[in-house]
C-alpha cells in the first residue's frame, strides 16, 4: 500500500482543511510512492520513537504534532530537528501529520474528549469551521451526566484519562456542585475566554502563571491537565482508524509524559 493511499485516507477522515492558519499539518516527508508496510503512531516524534521506529523497520510515521511546523532554512547535524530529519530520511521512513485537523473534525479530538467524559447539550468551545451546516471546532461544552462536587470532577478527569496529578487554578471560584464544563484538549492558552459565561470549568493544558491569574480574576476555574494528559488518546484513535487494512502493521507507540507534578 502507498503512503500517498494511506495520506488520502486520513485527509477524509480528518480534511485538512479544518486546519488552523498557523498549523503545519499534512505529508511532511518522504516519499508518497513509497510502498508501506508498517506504520508506527505516535503523539510527538522524539529519539526514542526514531530509534523504536529503526528497530521495527517503520515505514511511515503518523504522529499527532507536526515535526516541521514553521520555515526551516537549513537541515544538518547542528539542531535537534535537523538531525531528527536526517535520522528520519536516512532510514527512508515517510512523516503524516494529523493535528488541529484532527482536534476540530467530526470523530477527532473534541468529539473523542466529549464521548470520555459522557456530555451531552455540547457544542464547540471555540467554532472555527461548519460543515454540512454543522459547527465544528476547538474543544467542548457540555453537562456531565449528573452535577459533580469538585473533587468529584478531579477524580472523574484522572480516571478518564488516566493522569496522577492536576493542577488548578480559581479552586474558589466554584461555589457549588458543577454541571456544565469545558474542555479544550492540548494547549488551552487563551481558550478559558470561550468558557466565560458557558461553564464554570475549563479542562485543558499548558496555562502559564499569568493566564491562570486572569482567568482566576475573571471568575472562571481552570483544571490544567498537561498538553499530554488529554491528548494521548490520538494514538489509539489512529491505529483503530488504521487497522481497517490487513495488510498493515500498525504499532502504537506510547509517548510518556514530559511533564511531572510531584
Amino acid at each position: 500500500m502507498k503512503c500517498s493511499e494511506i495520506f488520502e485516507y486520513l485527509k477524509k477522515l480528518y480534511p485538512l482543511e479544518l486546519a488552523m492558519d498557523w498549523d503545519n499539518s499534512g505529508f511532511l516527508l518522504g516519499r508518497s510512492d513509497k510502498e508501506v508496510r508498517n506504520v508506527l503512531v505516535v503523539l510527538d516524534i522524539t529519539n526514542e520513537v526514531l530509534d523504536y521506529a529503526g528497530a521495527k523497520s517503520i515505514d511511515l510515521i503518523v504522529s499527532h504534532h507536526p515535526i516541521i511546523f514553521s520555515d526551516i532554512k537549513r537541515i544538518t547535524d547542528d539542531t535537534l530537528l535537523g538531525n531528527y530529519i536526517l535520522k528520519i530520511l536516512k532510514n527512508d521512513i515517510s512523516v503524516i501529520a494529523m493535528h488541529t485537523n484532527f482536534d476540530i473534525a467530526t470523530g477527532g479530538m473534541a468529539d473523542i474528549a466529549e464521548q470520555k467524559l459522557s456530555l451531552s447539550n455540547t457544542k464547540p468551545l471555540e467554532v472555527t469551521a461548519n460543515a454540512d451546516g454543522k459547527e465544528l471546532g476547538v474543544g467542548k461544552i457540555g453537562d456531565l451526566k449528573k452535577e459533580l462536587s469538585f473533587d468529584e470532577l478531579l477524580s472523574l478527569i484522572k480516571e478518564t484519562f488516566n493522569l496522577k496529578r492536576l493542577t488548578v487554578f480559581g479552586r474558589e471560584n466554584i461555589k457549588g456542585n458543577i454541571k456544565r464544563i469545558a474542555i479544550s484538549p492540548g494547549s488551552g492558552r487563551g481558550m478559558y475566554k470561550y468558557a466565560l459565561g458557558e461553564a464554570d470549568v475549563l479542562i485543558t493544558g499548558d496555562i502559564t502563571h499569568h493566564e491562570g491569574l486572569d482567568a482566576i480574576n475573571e471568575g472562571i476555574c481552570i483544571i490544567d491537565a498537561t498538553h499530554y494528559g488529554l491528548e494521548h488518546v490520538f494514538t489509539e484513535k489512529i491505529v483503530n482508524d488504521l487497522k481497517k487494512y490487513s495488510e498493515l502493521n500498525v504499532f502504537e507507540f506510547k509517548n510518556t509524559n514530559p511533564v511531572e507534578i510531584m
